[in-house]
């Protein structure tokens, strides 16, 4: 157990540096590149008209703006980070980076609608939708796949 906690947090630190934080150019792209994605996806779920490039338009002077905060890539390298800890064959974690990216993802995409949809019932409701509900919603798939991805390895021996 000790050896997965210190694993876990070097690679967190080692993930954040890589891919979150702006010490190295390639996090400055693939955060624009998830944030991108994740408005693309957004036209998908979100009435057109309220949409204006990576903004949310609730009313013309109140506005969700999507960033690299909000594009899901700190709950993934959390996960990540998890994956990586845990031993396992290579195979098996490469499985479940893919799985967990495609996963949170998708609940991350939800997020975003309902905090909007809730928004746009009130702007009250932005701290719940955001701070309680998303957050619940990201926090919880994350545990779930992480919990799939112990119990699949089980079962592959």
């Amino acid at each position: 157990m000790k050896k997965f906690i210190v694993l876990y947090l070097v690679n967190i630190l080692l993930l954040f540096i890589l891919f979150y934080w702006d010490i190295f150019p390639i996090s400055d792209f693939i955060n624009s590149l998830q944030t991108n994605f994740t408005i693309y996806l957004l036209k998908f779920t979100l009435p057109s008209n309220i949409l204006e490039e990576n903004k949310i338009i609730i009313t013309s002077h109140y506005y969700l703006v999507v960033e690299k905060e909000c594009n899901g890539v700190i709950p993934y390298l959390f996960f990540v980070a998890s994956i990586f800890a845990f031993p396992s064959t290579i195979a098996h974690k490469i499985k479940w980076v893919l799985f967990g990216y495609i996963g949170i993802t998708t609940i991350n995409i939800f997020r975003i609608y309902l905090i909007t949809k809730l928004v746009l019932q009130g702007r009250d409701n932005f701290s719940l939708a955001h701070d309680y509900i998303g957050n619940y919603l990201l926090i919880s798939v994350s545990l779930l796949l992480f919990i799939l991805f112990i119990k699949n390895k089980s079962k592959n021996g």
